[in-house]
């Protein structure tokens, strides 16, 4: 939620629509965040199986250091080396794949902020322990799993001194571009994860890994971010219908993200899991409005009855 507030500001120093817009996302997500912790506290804790939790943490903690690996010394690109880790993950040990993708978008974080493996498994023990600890919350809402990471880079980021990179925000030709490729492949992902069943991990793996490979190819200029924003819009596919039910849900989903992306550049540039922040919190903020327009519904109703 911090850096949606953030965004704001950002976005308003930048243009006043960008502004507005973000202000809108952060309103939203405000609103499901308050229902989703309300829920919380009213809900029974689940019996903790101590051998599962214990594997999902040791997951997150691997997916962070193969993905870094892949991604600095192989010199795989974040997004490639990352849809690798959750495609391998799901084929080896299918139970654990939601948390080894986890532990994937740590391994993205830029060696300019983790310099080394240590530090980055320093991270992974962050944000294996938030892992373990919000199993049962937020469930369903595509970007969760990068939000867990982010708190791990940014936590070990700034205990260890370092400076967040800074990217200025690009210009109307790149923002179209950013929102065209968010508004692709966030109903992409949708379409593959829930009709034609191949899971969250699996279809945002194939998003992110089909868009590392052939945009910067193809888009020498644009391609390498462009890569980057389809797979943070691959994240916000990764949610359950009963989260977004309808092809028009996602779709503003979508462009919530696209536009989130763009005038949080500037913010925790280089930190693991900024992307699936970004769409976690444009999905938070599409499900809020859900539920305000609702509301309004079943109220006409009330009145009409």
């Amino acid at each position: 939620m911090a850096m949606l507030v953030s965004t704001v500001f950002e976005a308003w120093a930048y243009h006043s629509f960008g502004g507005i817009v973000s202000l809108i996302v952060v309103f939203g997500a405000g609103i499901t965040i308050f229902l989703e912790v309300k829920l919380a506290l009213h809900q029974i804790p689940q019996k903790i199986d101590k051998k599962a939790i214990f594997f999902q943490g040791i997951s997150v903690f691997l997916g962070g250091l193969i993905t870094y690996a892949l991604t600095h010394s192989l010199r795989l690109g974040p997004v490639v080396a990352a849809s690798l880790v959750a495609i391998l993950a799901y084929l080896v040990a299918p139970d654990y794949a939601i948390p080894a993708y986890c532990g994937a978008f740590i391994g993205m974080t830029s060696n300019d902020l983790l310099f080394n493996f240590w530090e980055v498994g320093l991270g992974g023990i962050i944000s294996g322990i938030v892992f373990i600890l919000t199993r049962d919350v937020f469930n369903g809402f595509g970007g969760k799993l990068g939000t867990i990471a982010l708190i791990g880079t940014a936590a070990t980021g700034m205990s260890l001194g370092r400076e967040f990179l800074l990217s200025p925000i690009g210009d109307w030709k790149t923002t179209g571009l950013i929102l065209l490729t968010a508004l692709i492949a966030t109903p992409l992902t949708f379409y593959l994860n829930n009709q034609k069943e191949h899971g969250p991990v699996m279809a945002s793996a194939y998003v992110g890994l089909i868009a590392g490979l052939i945009l910067p190819n193809i888009l020498p200029q644009y391609g390498q971010t462009l890569a980057v924003v389809a797979i943070c819009a691959s994240f916000a596919g990764m949610t359950n219908p009963e989260r977004c039910s309808t092809f028009w849900h996602i779709f503003i989903t979508a462009a919530f993200t696209g536009l989130v992306f763009v005038y949080s550049t500037p913010l925790l540039g280089g930190a693991g899991g900024k992307l699936g922040t970004i769409a976690f919190g444009s999905v938070l903020a599409t499900y809020g409005y859900i539920k305000i327009i609702n509301w309004l519904r079943r109220d006409q109703k009330m009145i009409r009855g």
